[in-house]
């Protein structure tokens, strides 16, 4: 007998409420799922944004996910950021990034300076402490000139870490701020109109948040 055939892509299941019945989403590739509108085609056992998602897949194997993505609109977000995916390995927790060392918010910001904005990506490249890293990332352009403090809770960044997912081969920065309990808290990139709605990949639709907030926020609009 032959084995069932593995999906290749994202899959998850959800419930639809007011029914007992589990349904399945899948889509091939993370573009095609950031992309699509929900409810999908006014169809009632279509996921909306704040439905709840589990049992998430990708390439049949189960996503180790942060307790905090519970609904769709969380995953959106997750997704959505430099950060934790790229459409080859999924991987949805800051534990499985690999840090190499930390930098004052200054040092990286008289690094990239004089490639902050560049438009073409070889001549962005920038050396930070014996590795080449991306010195244009809207990330960074976000941060230097709106700042550094998340625009809802108030927790500010305190320093970048220097990090990467396990198989990937160049190191990128990730900005880091502490809470009153000391732990470390992720400053994202967040769209103030999501992309979900239309929202662009641009400067002036981006704000400064903690992840914790972001993942508050969802898919609405503030």
């Amino acid at each position: 007998m032959s084995k069932a055939k593995r999906y290749k892509g994202l899959k998850f299941n959800y419930r639809v409420k007011g029914q007992n019945k589990i349904f399945m989403d899948k889509y091939l590739t993370i573009e095609d799922f950031l992309k699509t509108q929900f409810p999908k085609n006014n169809n009632l056992v279509s996921p909306s944004y704040d439905t709840e998602i589990f049992n998430i897949n990708w390439n049949s194997h189960e996503v180790s996910i942060n307790e905090d993505v519970k609904t769709l609109s969380d995953l959106i977000e997750i997704l959505s950021g430099e950060c934790f995916i790229s459409n080859t390995d999924i991987r949805l927790t800051e534990s499985a990034l690999e840090r190499k060392s930390v930098h004052y918010i200054e040092d990286v910001r008289e690094t990239v300076k004089d490639v902050l904005f560049e438009k073409l990506k070889k001549d962005a490249k920038v050396k930070l402490d014996g590795d080449i890293i991306k010195g244009n990332s809207q990330r960074y352009q976000l941060f230097f000139t709106k700042g550094t403090k998340c625009v809802c809770c108030g927790i500010e960044g305190k320093y970048f870490a220097k990090e990467k997912r396990i198989k990937d081969k160049s190191y990128h920065l990730n900005l880091y701020g502490i809470d009153n309990s000391g732990k470390e808290v992720l400053i994202t990139k967040d769209h103030i109109i999501p992309k979900s709605k239309g929202g662009k990949d641009e400067l002036e639709n981006y704000q400064t948040m903690c992840v914790r907030c972001n993942k508050r926020k969802g898919n609405k609009t503030e």
